[in-house]
């Protein structure tokens, strides 16, 4: 017979597959892969404000050893 803290463990690592194989399986259906929190692609929610992505070319500097 098995021990109660066996148990336990075969119960947590089976746990751990289950959320491991949803996630994957989310990530493969692009599930989830919307803005923020809403998990939702093309949400109304937030405007679409564009972000700098680039260094402008002021602040690039060649340094010479």
């Amino acid at each position: 017979m098995m021990d109660g803290q066996l148990v336990l463990v075969v119960v947590l690592v089976i746990l751990a597959l289950l959320y491991l194989g949803r996630q994957t399986l989310r990530t493969w259906r692009g599930e989830g892969a919307g803005c923020g929190g809403c998990k939702r692609l093309g949400s109304t929610n937030t405007p679409n404000t564009p972000t700098k992505t680039f260094i402008p070319l002021e602040q690039i500097q060649l340094r010479r050893r």
